[in-house]
């Protein structure tokens, strides 16, 4: 136990994460660049660019960069959209398979919920004096971070499209913009869907158990900084050892990925408990743990490529939408 606890103590010191972050920006970026290498082949050829690859494998480490900018209005918005704690739904009387698709649907029913109970609420206490950003309130958004930036990938993708369909000269830097953006969108995508592998992403139990504990699971905080990157680090968790564990023939419904982000989310959350079993036990720090890690950025990558390809098939223009776009457009090369 007290080796353990050692081991559990240089792995967090040696960790440079902040509370809340997840994989770090390692793993981040092997989650990325895994989903890329599982695009297929006849994907187009400026996605499978080296440079492309680096430059979204360093885009989806960005919304933990807003993190530490410290302008409330930024951490009241981006906070809450790397996480969801499943639990703290149920008094609201929803659960995760019963979440609206749409965010302030959502919103609006975690409100009300609140209303009805009104002293009576069994959520999570919220005390103002530690919630300066006024977040502590929500359960977290990340299925619709996911899914909102899904969208985003999607519009970028239809837009080269039909620029390349266009095939213009003088809309060159145009369409070297678009793909730009699309760089953009894709690493921001990344970054949620890579959060919501790390089960303690999608719990309330994110730093520690908190509440009834017979179990004896650990409630030291630093647990989260441990599972984001010191055990990675510890077993040296690299692309070798996670991409055979990919599965590169994930289907996502085109029309609407919502229960499928939800699945994945699902998928996740079902690991928790898993997760602290194998920290109390010290399986964590051994080959059942590597395991459990690499398996979980496995699925990781695996639904972030399906994302992606399913956002590029899905976005091959109509003839209607090269004509509204050349009308609505309103292109002139000159600056």
């Amino acid at each position: 136990m007290l080796a353990r606890m050692i081991v559990l103590a240089l792995i967090t010191v040696c960790t440079s994460a902040s509370p809340g972050l997840a994989w770090d920006a390692y793993g981040h970026r092997l989650i990325t660049q895994l989903a890329l290498e599982g695009l297929p082949p006849d994907s187009p050829a400026w996605l499978k660019d080296k440079d492309c690859i680096v430059q979204v494998m360093d885009q989806a480490t960005v919304p933990d960069r807003w993190r530490s900018t410290k302008v409330g209005q930024l951490t009241h918005l981006n906070n809450p959209d790397h996480y969801i704690d499943v639990e703290d739904l149920e008094p609201c009387g929803l659960s995760l398979r019963r979440l609206p698709p749409l965010r302030y649907e959502f919103v609006k029913q975690l409100v009300l919920a609140r209303e009805r109970a009104g002293a009576d609420f069994k959520g999570r206490p919220v005390n103002p004096a530690r919630d300066p950003d006024k977040t502590a309130e929500w359960p977290g958004f990340v299925p619709y971070s996911i899914a909102e930036q899904y969208g985003k990938v999607q519009s970028a993708f239809r837009t080269i499209r039909i620029l390349e369909t266009l095939d213009n000269p003088a809309r060159a830097q145009q369409l070297d913009m678009a793909r730009q953006n699309a760089r953009y969108n894709m690493g921001i995508l990344s970054h949620y869907v890579g959060d919501s592998a790390q089960p303690l992403h999608t719990t309330k139990h994110h730093h520690g158990w908190v509440g009834p504990n017979e179990k004896g699971y650990s409630t030291d905080g630093k647990i989260h900084s441990y599972i984001d990157g010191g055990v990675l680090k510890l077993h040296r968790i690299d692309a070798a050892g996670v991409r055979p564990l990919c599965k590169f023939n994930t289907r996502i419904d085109a029309g609407n990925p919502w229960e499928d982000v939800l699945t994945y989310i699902e998928r996740s959350f079902v690991q928790v408990e898993p997760l602290y079993e194998l920290e109390k036990s010290g399986e964590m720090n051994k080959s059942p743990g590597k395991e459990f890690i690499e398996t979980r950025l496995a699925d990781a990558a695996s639904m972030l490529s399906a994302l992606y390809r399913t956002a590029y098939e899905t976005a091959k223009p109509t003839d209607k939408d090269i004509k509204d776009f050349e009308r609505y457009d309103s292109f002139d090369a000159t600056p």
